[in-house]
């Protein structure tokens, strides 16, 4: 069974000077366990878009308009974000193309990559505070 099938997903994004631009126009694709899969394609092509899309992380401008997105065999394009945040990182995660807008120079590697298993495993790893106290 795949992990992922992703079947003629479609995502627009409503523009400010009215009209909608399709950035995602119909993609389908599976991943078994165990595969790997590259997204290749130009800038702007719609790769990131798709990921997003996956992941439930779209702008608020953007819509998935078509199509289902099947992990573990749960459609995650119905899903609530509620539920989303129950999946998101414990069995499905995203790296990100820019780690230098993801990750914060003011906290360690370690303490960012740790607060994972933090927030959906209930692990602590020894002293994270300092990190901890700059969120709030």
């Amino acid at each position: 069974m795949a992990i992922l099938d992703v079947q003629n997903l479609s995502v627009d994004f409503q523009l400010d000077m009215g009209g909608t631009l399709r950035a995602v126009d119909g993609s389908s694709f599976t991943i078994d366990r165990g595969e790997v899969l590259g997204l290749v394609g130009e800038s702007g092509s719609g790769k990131s878009v798709t990921a997003l899309a996956i992941m439930r992380l779209l702008d608020s401008q953007a819509e998935i308009t078509e199509g289902r997105i099947l992990f573990d065999g749960e459609d995650l394009a119905e899903k609530s974000e509620a539920e989303m945040r129950t999946i998101r990182g414990r069995r499905i995660s995203m790296i990100f193309q820019e780690p230098m807008t993801s990750l914060n120079p003011a906290y360690t590697v370690g303490d960012q990559v740790s607060e994972v298993f933090r927030a959906h495993f209930h692990m602590n790893f020894g002293d994270s505070k300092a990190m901890d106290k700059g969120r709030r």
